[in-house]
């Protein structure tokens, strides 16, 4: 075999080893099989206009300093993505918001969302199913039949990502509890886990219903704890955005079903 021959030949196979390392690196980091139906199910599920109210309580107790918060709003997304959202109520520390408080807190919360900040980036959503690495699939001992677990971490180290579990209903690849760290803590935070728990908002819509935060952190020379409860229910779906944002300003999304 001649020089040339040997070179072409070992251009070929270096070639070929490089796709076969390329076909099994692509192959590694696509999400197990289960995962990716999740995904698949949860883009159906959320495709269209829908709406949904929430309820949202917080409460910092650091001993002799204390801090409460309780909120009424409404929330519109289309194909899972932002469009509107409204405060309603607002009370802090027993004090209700004014009209002019509570506008702007509609634009503080809108231009984080806007700007795809101040929410966790599921990880079965497949705009950030990406940022995640996923362990093999385990079974889960304390769950209903069905069930598995699934591990997940990014290396995204940011207040939108977290390292967690995810319980599967293996059946119907929908999420049924989420559980995670994020990487970065609210202010003053040390520790602390998120849970948020999904069911059945709409004949046709499987979504997260509830999510329970607790920290605990120091503040100075103070300990304390904080925690976060929110509710999420009167989903509605609707026709256009238009139609939706209405129902989001008159405060009437999800009543007429109830």
């Amino acid at each position: 075999m001649t020089p040339a021959i040997l070179i072409r030949a070992g251009l070929m196979l270096a070639s070929c080893l490089s796709l076969i390392c390329v076909a099994r690196a692509d192959e590694a980091e696509k999400p197990p099989g289960i995962v990716q139906r999740v995904i698949a199910v949860y883009e159906t599920n959320v495709r269209g206009v829908i709406g949904m109210q929430r309820h949202f309580s917080t409460l910092i107790d650091a001993g002799v300093a204390k801090h409460s918060e309780v909120s009424e709003s409404a929330i519109l997304f289309k194909d899972g993505v932002f469009e509107q959202l409204h405060y309603y109520r607002v009370i802090e520390d027993g004090k209700e918001f004014s009209t002019a408080q509570l506008s702007d807190r509609d634009k503080q919360s809108t231009d984080g969302w806007s700007a795809g900040k101040v929410f966790f980036k599921e990880p079965y959503d497949r705009r950030f199913a990406a940022d995640y690495a996923f362990a093999a699939v385990s079974p889960c001992a304390d769950c209903a039949a069905g069930t598995v677990a699934i591990k997940f971490e990014s290396t995204k180290h940011d207040s939108q990502h977290g390292a967690g579990t995810m319980w599967i209903d293996a059946a119907n690849a929908r999420v049924v509890k989420l559980t995670y760290a994020p990487y970065v803590y609210p202010p003053h935070a040390t520790s602390g886990t998120i849970t948020e728990t999904s069911g059945a908002a709409l004949p046709n819509l499987w979504y997260v219903v509830r999510i329970d935060q607790a920290f605990t952190g120091h503040m100075f020379v103070l300990h304390g704890t904080a925690t976060f409860t929110g509710l999420f229910d009167h989903f509605e779906r609707f026709g256009s955005v238009a139609e939706g944002a209405s129902a989001l300003r008159e405060g009437t999304i999800g009543t007429a079903k109830t």
